[in-house]
Protein backbone atom coordinates (compact mmCIF):
# COMPACT_ATOMS: atom_id res chain seq x y z
CA UNK A 1 0.00 0.00 0.00
CA UNK A 2 1.91 3.58 -0.87
CA UNK A 3 1.06 5.52 1.89
CA UNK A 4 0.02 9.30 1.20
CA UNK A 5 1.64 12.01 3.86
CA UNK A 6 -0.75 14.62 4.84
CA UNK A 7 -0.23 18.00 2.74
CA UNK A 8 1.25 20.87 5.20
CA UNK A 9 1.68 23.52 2.19
CA UNK A 10 2.88 26.98 3.02
CA UNK A 11 -0.35 28.32 2.37
CA UNK A 12 -2.11 25.82 4.68
CA UNK A 13 0.05 26.76 7.22
CA UNK A 14 -0.43 30.76 6.52
CA UNK A 15 -4.04 30.03 6.46
CA UNK A 16 -3.75 28.42 10.13
CA UNK A 17 -1.95 31.54 11.15
CA UNK A 18 -4.71 33.58 10.08
CA UNK A 19 -7.67 31.92 11.42
CA UNK A 20 -6.31 31.56 14.92
CA UNK A 21 -4.16 34.51 15.40
CA UNK A 22 -5.73 37.91 16.81
CA UNK A 23 -5.06 41.35 15.12
CA UNK A 24 -1.24 42.55 15.49
CA UNK A 25 -2.78 45.48 17.81
CA UNK A 26 -4.21 42.68 20.16
CA UNK A 27 -1.46 40.50 20.54
CA UNK A 28 0.64 40.83 23.31
CA UNK A 29 3.66 42.37 22.52
CA UNK A 30 7.24 41.22 23.03
CA UNK A 31 9.60 43.00 25.50
CA UNK A 32 12.35 44.10 23.34
CA UNK A 33 14.37 44.30 26.26
CA UNK A 34 13.96 41.37 27.95
CA UNK A 35 14.44 39.74 24.15
CA UNK A 36 17.11 36.99 23.45
CA UNK A 37 20.15 38.26 22.03
CA UNK A 38 21.46 35.92 20.10
CA UNK A 39 21.75 32.09 18.20
CA UNK A 40 18.94 30.05 19.93
CA UNK A 41 19.63 27.03 17.75
CA UNK A 42 21.20 23.91 19.65
CA UNK A 43 24.74 24.60 19.22
CA UNK A 44 27.77 21.59 20.21
CA UNK A 45 29.49 22.73 23.36
CA UNK A 46 33.16 22.80 24.66
CA UNK A 47 31.78 23.54 28.37
CA UNK A 48 31.24 20.05 30.50
CA UNK A 49 28.54 21.86 32.28
CA UNK A 50 26.47 22.44 28.95
CA UNK A 51 24.17 20.13 28.09
CA UNK A 52 24.90 20.13 24.59
CA UNK A 53 29.00 18.95 25.83
CA UNK A 54 30.42 17.35 23.03
CA UNK A 55 31.41 14.70 25.90
CA UNK A 56 27.73 13.58 26.11
CA UNK A 57 27.94 12.16 22.42
CA UNK A 58 28.07 8.31 22.31
CA UNK A 59 31.21 7.31 20.85
CA UNK A 60 31.49 5.50 17.07
CA UNK A 61 30.42 2.35 17.78
CA UNK A 62 33.78 -0.28 17.86
CA UNK A 63 32.77 -2.48 14.83
CA UNK A 64 32.52 1.12 12.68
CA UNK A 65 36.07 1.84 13.74
CA UNK A 66 36.99 -1.61 13.45
CA UNK A 67 36.80 -1.26 9.45
CA UNK A 68 38.31 1.98 9.03
CA UNK A 69 41.87 1.56 7.20
CA UNK A 70 44.26 3.03 8.90
CA UNK A 71 46.25 6.39 7.28
CA UNK A 72 50.13 6.82 6.47
CA UNK A 73 51.74 8.67 8.79
CA UNK A 74 53.47 10.54 6.19
CA UNK A 75 51.22 11.19 3.37
CA UNK A 76 47.77 11.53 5.66
CA UNK A 77 45.95 8.97 3.06
CA UNK A 78 44.79 5.40 3.23
CA UNK A 79 45.64 3.88 -0.42
CA UNK A 80 44.55 -0.16 -0.50
CA UNK A 81 44.22 -2.21 -4.19
CA UNK A 82 40.64 -3.13 -3.45
CA UNK A 83 39.90 -4.89 -7.06
CA UNK A 84 42.85 -5.68 -9.44
CA UNK A 85 44.08 -2.85 -10.76
CA UNK A 86 41.16 -0.67 -9.03
CA UNK A 87 42.35 1.43 -6.10
CA UNK A 88 40.73 3.75 -3.44
CA UNK A 89 41.75 6.77 -1.43
CA UNK A 90 40.79 8.08 1.41
CA UNK A 91 41.91 10.79 4.08
CA UNK A 92 39.29 9.68 6.34
CA UNK A 93 36.54 12.01 5.60
CA UNK A 94 36.60 11.74 1.52
CA UNK A 95 36.88 9.13 -1.11
CA UNK A 96 38.14 8.89 -4.45
CA UNK A 97 39.45 5.98 -6.92
CA UNK A 98 41.56 4.83 -9.61
CA UNK A 99 41.56 1.96 -12.08
CA UNK A 100 44.61 1.05 -13.77
CA UNK A 101 44.00 -0.27 -16.73
CA UNK A 102 46.35 -1.25 -19.88
CA UNK A 103 45.09 1.93 -21.83
CA UNK A 104 45.98 4.28 -19.20
CA UNK A 105 44.28 5.55 -15.39
CA UNK A 106 40.77 6.23 -15.17
CA UNK A 107 40.23 8.43 -12.00
CA UNK A 108 36.85 9.22 -10.28
CA UNK A 109 36.86 12.27 -8.56
CA UNK A 110 39.54 14.55 -7.09
CA UNK A 111 38.43 16.10 -3.60
CA UNK A 112 40.09 19.18 -2.83
CA UNK A 113 40.44 17.72 0.94
CA UNK A 114 43.47 16.03 -0.83
CA UNK A 115 43.31 16.54 -3.99
CA UNK A 116 47.29 17.77 -4.05
CA UNK A 117 48.66 13.92 -2.77
CA UNK A 118 46.25 12.13 -5.51
CA UNK A 119 48.89 12.39 -8.21
CA UNK A 120 51.61 11.35 -5.94
CA UNK A 121 49.89 8.23 -4.58
CA UNK A 122 48.36 7.28 -8.49
CA UNK A 123 52.32 7.47 -9.28
CA UNK A 124 53.51 4.91 -6.44
CA UNK A 125 50.84 2.18 -7.25
CA UNK A 126 50.57 2.59 -10.63
CA UNK A 127 54.08 3.61 -12.35
CA UNK A 128 54.73 4.14 -15.39
CA UNK A 129 51.18 4.28 -16.26
CA UNK A 130 49.22 7.96 -17.51
CA UNK A 131 46.19 9.63 -16.54
CA UNK A 132 43.80 9.22 -19.81
CA UNK A 133 40.41 10.09 -17.82
CA UNK A 134 38.85 11.81 -14.95
CA UNK A 135 35.18 11.50 -13.97
CA UNK A 136 32.83 13.69 -12.19
CA UNK A 137 30.20 12.08 -9.70
CA UNK A 138 28.09 15.54 -9.53
CA UNK A 139 29.25 19.36 -10.00
CA UNK A 140 29.08 19.95 -5.53
CA UNK A 141 32.86 21.38 -4.95
CA UNK A 142 33.76 19.33 -2.17
CA UNK A 143 34.37 15.98 -4.71
CA UNK A 144 35.70 17.55 -7.65
CA UNK A 145 37.53 20.96 -6.36
CA UNK A 146 40.56 19.64 -6.17
CA UNK A 147 40.33 18.51 -10.20
CA UNK A 148 42.87 21.30 -10.89
CA UNK A 149 45.72 19.14 -10.22
CA UNK A 150 45.30 17.10 -13.57
CA UNK A 151 45.16 20.25 -15.65
CA UNK A 152 48.33 19.51 -17.15
CA UNK A 153 47.84 15.88 -18.18
CA UNK A 154 47.99 16.20 -21.75
CA UNK A 155 44.48 14.71 -23.74
CA UNK A 156 43.40 14.36 -20.11
CA UNK A 157 39.44 13.71 -21.18
CA UNK A 158 36.92 14.87 -18.59
CA UNK A 159 33.88 13.19 -18.40
CA UNK A 160 30.56 13.98 -16.84
CA UNK A 161 26.59 14.06 -17.54
CA UNK A 162 25.30 16.98 -19.69
CA UNK A 163 23.06 18.20 -16.65
CA UNK A 164 26.05 18.28 -14.49
CA UNK A 165 28.64 19.85 -17.73
CA UNK A 166 25.92 22.72 -17.71
CA UNK A 167 25.54 23.19 -13.79
CA UNK A 168 29.68 23.70 -13.67
CA UNK A 169 29.73 26.26 -16.62
CA UNK A 170 27.50 28.22 -14.34
CA UNK A 171 29.35 27.65 -11.13
CA UNK A 172 32.88 28.69 -12.51
CA UNK A 173 35.06 26.86 -10.16
CA UNK A 174 38.28 28.00 -10.27
CA UNK A 175 40.95 25.15 -11.54
CA UNK A 176 37.88 22.74 -12.10
CA UNK A 177 38.24 21.55 -15.74
CA UNK A 178 35.53 22.09 -18.22
CA UNK A 179 34.38 18.24 -19.25
CA UNK A 180 35.33 17.35 -22.46
CA UNK A 181 33.17 14.63 -23.06
CA UNK A 182 29.16 14.39 -21.61
CA UNK A 183 26.18 12.02 -22.08
CA UNK A 184 22.49 12.08 -21.64
CA UNK A 185 20.82 8.69 -19.48
CA UNK A 186 23.96 6.62 -19.31
CA UNK A 187 27.67 5.93 -20.83
CA UNK A 188 29.81 2.76 -21.80
CA UNK A 189 33.27 2.52 -21.31
CA UNK A 190 35.74 -0.06 -21.96
CA UNK A 191 39.21 1.04 -21.15
CA UNK A 192 42.10 -1.52 -21.08
CA UNK A 193 38.96 -3.78 -21.82
CA UNK A 194 37.39 -3.02 -18.39
CA UNK A 195 33.91 -2.70 -18.40
CA UNK A 196 32.77 1.20 -16.73
CA UNK A 197 28.87 2.40 -17.14
CA UNK A 198 28.07 5.44 -16.09
CA UNK A 199 24.36 5.94 -15.18
CA UNK A 200 23.04 9.71 -14.81
CA UNK A 201 20.81 9.33 -11.79
CA UNK A 202 18.90 11.83 -9.02
CA UNK A 203 19.06 11.44 -5.61
CA UNK A 204 21.57 14.18 -3.66
CA UNK A 205 22.39 17.18 -6.07
CA UNK A 206 20.46 20.07 -7.30
CA UNK A 207 20.68 18.37 -10.80
CA UNK A 208 22.03 15.42 -11.43
CA UNK A 209 24.82 12.08 -10.06
CA UNK A 210 26.39 10.56 -11.82
CA UNK A 211 26.90 6.46 -10.84
CA UNK A 212 29.69 4.98 -12.10
CA UNK A 213 29.56 0.74 -11.95
CA UNK A 214 32.40 -1.67 -12.69
CA UNK A 215 30.57 -4.72 -13.34
CA UNK A 216 33.23 -7.33 -13.59
CA UNK A 217 34.82 -6.14 -10.66
CA UNK A 218 31.59 -5.94 -9.00
CA UNK A 219 32.87 -1.84 -7.71
CA UNK A 220 30.17 0.44 -7.50
CA UNK A 221 30.64 4.58 -6.95
CA UNK A 222 27.41 6.33 -5.75
CA UNK A 223 28.92 9.74 -4.51
CA UNK A 224 26.67 11.14 -1.01
CA UNK A 225 24.71 8.28 -1.04
CA UNK A 226 25.22 5.71 2.24
CA UNK A 227 28.12 6.40 5.00
CA UNK A 228 28.74 2.72 5.78
CA UNK A 229 28.57 1.57 9.75
CA UNK A 230 27.29 5.01 10.35
CA UNK A 231 24.04 6.96 9.73
CA UNK A 232 23.96 9.51 6.81
CA UNK A 233 25.32 12.62 7.27
CA UNK A 234 23.38 15.86 8.29
CA UNK A 235 20.10 16.27 6.58
CA UNK A 236 20.75 13.11 4.63
CA UNK A 237 23.60 13.92 3.27
CA UNK A 238 22.28 17.72 2.12
CA UNK A 239 20.36 15.91 -0.18
CA UNK A 240 18.48 18.60 -2.53
CA UNK A 241 15.52 16.48 -2.18
CA UNK A 242 14.77 13.89 0.28
CA UNK A 243 11.92 12.50 -1.42
CA UNK A 244 14.54 11.56 -4.40
CA UNK A 245 17.20 10.74 -1.97
CA UNK A 246 14.69 7.91 -0.71
CA UNK A 247 14.75 6.18 -4.18
CA UNK A 248 18.43 5.86 -4.23
CA UNK A 249 18.66 2.90 -2.23
CA UNK A 250 16.19 0.47 -4.53
CA UNK A 251 18.37 1.74 -7.40
CA UNK A 252 21.43 1.09 -5.73
CA UNK A 253 20.45 -2.88 -4.98
CA UNK A 254 19.41 -3.05 -9.02
CA UNK A 255 23.23 -3.40 -8.82
CA UNK A 256 25.30 -6.28 -8.94
CA UNK A 257 28.62 -5.27 -6.62
CA UNK A 258 29.93 -6.16 -3.48
CA UNK A 259 31.84 -3.07 -2.95
CA UNK A 260 30.59 0.70 -2.86
CA UNK A 261 32.37 3.94 -2.61
CA UNK A 262 30.18 6.44 -1.31
CA UNK A 263 32.49 9.41 -1.08
CA UNK A 264 32.72 9.93 2.60
CA UNK A 265 34.15 8.70 5.85
CA UNK A 266 36.65 6.01 4.66
CA UNK A 267 34.88 3.11 5.11
CA UNK A 268 33.89 0.98 1.99
CA UNK A 269 30.41 0.09 1.77
CA UNK A 270 28.80 -3.23 1.29
CA UNK A 271 25.70 -4.29 0.58
CA UNK A 272 24.12 -4.98 4.19
CA UNK A 273 25.73 -1.27 4.67
CA UNK A 274 22.76 0.29 1.95
CA UNK A 275 20.15 -2.08 3.36
CA UNK A 276 20.91 -0.46 7.03
CA UNK A 277 21.05 2.71 5.94
CA UNK A 278 18.13 2.51 3.95
CA UNK A 279 16.25 0.75 6.80
CA UNK A 280 17.32 4.22 9.04
CA UNK A 281 15.98 6.27 6.40
CA UNK A 282 12.76 4.52 5.98
CA UNK A 283 12.55 3.77 9.76
CA UNK A 284 12.36 8.26 10.42
CA UNK A 285 10.30 8.81 7.57
CA UNK A 286 7.93 6.67 9.07
CA UNK A 287 8.18 8.01 12.36
CA UNK A 288 8.12 11.63 11.08
CA UNK A 289 4.78 11.05 9.23
CA UNK A 290 3.14 9.45 11.88
CA UNK A 291 3.92 12.69 14.12
CA UNK A 292 2.66 14.81 10.70
CA UNK A 293 -1.09 13.72 11.49
CA UNK A 294 -0.61 16.09 14.93
CA UNK A 295 0.84 19.07 13.08
CA UNK A 296 -2.73 20.94 13.48
CA UNK A 297 -3.14 20.47 16.84
CA UNK A 298 0.25 20.82 18.21
CA UNK A 299 0.15 24.33 15.70
CA UNK A 300 -3.20 25.47 17.65
CA UNK A 301 -2.35 24.35 21.53
CA UNK A 302 1.15 25.81 21.07
CA UNK A 303 -0.47 29.48 19.50
CA UNK A 304 -2.98 29.36 22.25
CA UNK A 305 -0.31 29.13 24.96
CA UNK A 306 1.90 31.78 23.89
CA UNK A 307 -1.15 33.83 23.55
CA UNK A 308 -0.61 34.12 19.64
CA UNK A 309 2.12 36.24 20.31
CA UNK A 310 4.40 34.85 17.51
CA UNK A 311 3.69 33.03 14.48
CA UNK A 312 6.79 32.26 13.42
CA UNK A 313 7.56 31.22 16.20
CA UNK A 314 4.48 28.76 16.96
CA UNK A 315 5.91 27.23 13.68
CA UNK A 316 9.21 26.60 15.21
CA UNK A 317 8.09 25.22 18.37
CA UNK A 318 5.52 22.55 16.83
CA UNK A 319 8.71 21.74 13.94
CA UNK A 320 10.99 21.59 17.10
CA UNK A 321 8.77 19.19 19.50
CA UNK A 322 7.87 16.64 16.39
CA UNK A 323 11.53 16.40 15.73
CA UNK A 324 12.68 16.42 19.13
CA UNK A 325 10.57 13.30 19.96
CA UNK A 326 11.21 11.43 16.31
CA UNK A 327 15.31 11.92 17.35
CA UNK A 328 14.89 10.37 20.60
CA UNK A 329 12.79 7.31 19.19
CA UNK A 330 15.43 6.97 16.52
CA UNK A 331 18.29 7.27 18.61
CA UNK A 332 16.47 4.65 20.83
CA UNK A 333 16.13 1.80 18.55
CA UNK A 334 19.34 2.59 15.87
CA UNK A 335 22.30 3.84 18.86
CA UNK A 336 23.63 -0.11 18.82
CA UNK A 337 23.07 -0.88 15.06
CA UNK A 338 24.66 2.32 13.59
CA UNK A 339 27.19 5.75 14.72
CA UNK A 340 26.55 8.92 15.29
CA UNK A 341 23.01 8.61 15.38
CA UNK A 342 23.00 10.75 18.26
CA UNK A 343 24.44 13.58 15.92
CA UNK A 344 22.55 13.88 13.30
CA UNK A 345 19.19 12.09 14.13
CA UNK A 346 17.44 15.32 14.68
CA UNK A 347 18.71 16.86 11.43
CA UNK A 348 17.33 13.75 9.83
CA UNK A 349 14.09 13.92 11.27
CA UNK A 350 13.69 17.94 10.38
CA UNK A 351 14.48 17.29 6.72
CA UNK A 352 11.75 14.68 6.43
CA UNK A 353 9.43 17.39 8.91
CA UNK A 354 9.83 19.99 6.40
CA UNK A 355 9.69 17.77 3.05
CA UNK A 356 6.49 16.25 4.53
CA UNK A 357 5.10 20.10 4.99
CA UNK A 358 5.62 20.75 1.71
CA UNK A 359 5.00 17.28 -0.18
Amino acid sequence: MKLIPPRLAAWTIAAIVSGMAMSAAAQTETNPDTAIKGHTADTVSMDPASPSYFGHFAPELAKSVARKPALDAETGLAVQEVKPGLFYVTDGIYQSAFLATDDGIVVFDAPPSFADRLPAAIAQNASGKKITTLIYSHDHADHIGGAGVFAEVPELEVITSRSVADSLEGDGYAGVMAPTRTFEGHLELKPGGVDIRLDAASYHSEDEDVIAYLPQLKFLIAIDTITPGEVPFMNFGATADFGRYLTVFDTLLGYDFDLLLPGHISILGTRQDVIDNRDYAFDVRDTVLARMKTMYQRFGEIHAATNYANDNLTYRMAIEGMRNECAAEIIDRWSDRLSVVDIYADSHCETAILYYIMH
